[in-house]
C-alpha cells in the first residue's frame, strides 16, 4: 500500500540480510538514540513517502505534537521489512518507537516474541471504536491504522459490460486484455486465495487455485512488478481489465484516463497498514497516546477523506468524493493470513504463474 512506490512484501530471510537492512535503517535515525529521545521528548516511527506522508503529517503527526508537546521523528525510507528486522536486531534499544507494518510483514511482528507490547482497550481507549478485523485480527499485538481495497478495474470506453465478480477475470472476451500484479507490487497472493475460492477451495486449500490461474496465464498481458507500471499501459488502453489498488485506479482517473473501480461481489481483499509498539520504547507512554489519537474520529476522518484511503474507526464518516470511492468494512474480504505461509504463495507465484 505504499503511497509513492510497489507495496512491501516480505520480511528478510537470512541473518546478513537482516543485519545489512537494520544498519541502513539504523543510519537514517542515528540522530535520534534511545536516552536522548527519552530526554528530548521524541518519538521515533515510520511511514511511507509522498502523498501518503503529507497527509498523514497534516491529519496526524502535526496536531498530536501541537496537542502533546512531543515532536516525532518520521522515518520514511526502507520499507515495512526493512523496519521489522529493525525492531528485531534492536529490540533491547528501540531505534523505532513504533513501526508501521504492513500486510503480510505484519503477521511474522506479531508471531516475534518479546519485540512489541501487547495492546488492550487500557492502553488505547480508542481501540473500542476499530473495526475487530483491524485489531482482534492481530491478535491485538497491533492495531490497523487505514487500509487500501484490491479490486477490479475496467477501462469504461473498452468494456462494454463493467464486471462485478472477480470470475470476470476469467471471461474469454477479456484475453489479452488483462493487467495482475505480480508478488512485488501486492496483490498476487490476494490473487491466488481468490481464485482458489472461486473455484471451490480456500486459504487452507490452495491447489485449485493455482490450477486456475495456470489457466488464466496466457490471457494475461503483463503481470506488472511494481504500482508504476500500469499507468502508460492503460493511459495507452493496451490493456483494459485487472486488478488493482483502488486509489491507484482513482489516481490514474482523476488524471483523464476512463477508467473505474469495481468492489466484486464476493469483497475486496485489503491492505492495512498497521501500529506495532516497541516493548522497551523509552518513549512508552507517549507512542501508546500517539496511537490512541491517530485512531480517534477526527484525524481518521481528516485523513481518510483526503487521500480517499479507507480508515479503521467505525465512526469515521466519509464525504465527497472519499464517499463514493472508499470500500466500506461490510464490503471488504477477510483473508486469515495466519492460516497460510505467505513467503511460499510468493515464491510459488513466481515459480508457476510469472517465470
Amino acid at each position: 500500500m505504499n503511497a509513492s512506490s510497489s507495496s512491501p512484501r516480505g520480511v528478510a530471510n537470512t541473518p546478513r540480510r537482516r543485519f545489512n537492512q537494520a544498519i541502513a535503517v539504523g543510519a537514517t535515525i542515528a540522530g535520534f538514540p534511545a536516552i536522548v529521545r527519552a530526554q528530548s521528548k521524541t518519538i521515533t516511527t515510520t511511514a511511507f513517502g509522498g502523498i501518503y506522508e503529507k497527509h498523514y503529517r497534516t491529519h496526524v503527526i502535526e496536531p498530536w505534537e501541537k496537542r502533546s508537546g512531543f515532536k516525532v521523528n518520521l522515518v520514511t525510507t526502507g520499507g515495512a521489512d526493512q523496519w521489522l528486522t529493525s525492531a528485531i536486531v534492536n529490540k533491547a534499544r528501540p531505534e523505532i518507537d513504533l513501526p508501521f507494518l504492513s500486510l503480510p510483514v505484519t503477521h511474522t511482528a506479531i508471531r516475534t516474541d518479546g519485540v512489541f507490547l501487547d495492546l488492550d482497550e487500557k492502553l488505547i481507549p480508542n481501540a473500542r471504536q476499530i473495526d475487530p478485523l483491524f485489531f482482534d485480527y492481530f491478535d491485538r499485538k497491533a492495531v490497523g491504522f487505514n487500509y487500501a481495497p484490491y479490486g477490479l478495474f475496467y477501462r469504461s470506453d473498452q468494456i462494454r459490460t463493467a464486471p462485478t465478480s472477480w470470475s470476470d477475470l476469467w471471461r474469454p472476451e477479456h484475453a489479452g486484455k488483462l493487467l495482475l500484479p505480480d508478488t512485488t507490487s501486492g496483490g498476487a497472493e490476494e490473487t491466488v486465495v481468490i481464485a482458489a475460492t472461486l473455484n471451490g477451495g480456500g486459504v487452507t486449500n490452495l491447489d485449485p487455485g493455482w490450477a486456475a490461474l495456470r489457466r488464466l496465464k496466457p490471457a494475461v498481458q503483463r503481470f506488472f512488478k511494481n504500482n508504476n507500471e500500469p499507468v502508460p499501459i492503460l493511459q495507452r488502453g493496451e490493456a483494459a481489465i485487472g486488478a488493482w489498488y483502488s486509489a491507484r485506479v482513482f489516481m490514474l482517473k482523476d488524471t483523464g484516463v476512463p477508467i473505474e473501480f469495481v468492489t466484486p461481489k464476493e469483497g475486496a481483499p485489503i491492505g492495512v497498514l498497521s501500529y506495532h509498539v516497541a516493548r522497551n520504547s523509552p518513549q512508552r507512554d507517549a507512542v501508546l497516546d500517539f496511537v490512541n489519537f491517530a485512531l480517534s474520529k477526527t484525524p481518521q476522518e481528516g485523513f481518510g477523506n483526503a487521500i480517499e484511503y479507507g480508515v479503521c474507526n467505525r465512526d469515521a464518516v466519509f464525504t465527497g468524493r472519499a464517499r463514493e470511492r472508499v470500500t466500506p468494512h461490510n464490503q471488504l474480504m477477510r483473508i486469515d493470513w495466519r492460516k497460510v505461509e505467505i513467503a511460499k504463495i510468493s515464491e510459488r507465484f513466481r515459480r508457476e504463474i510469472t517465470s
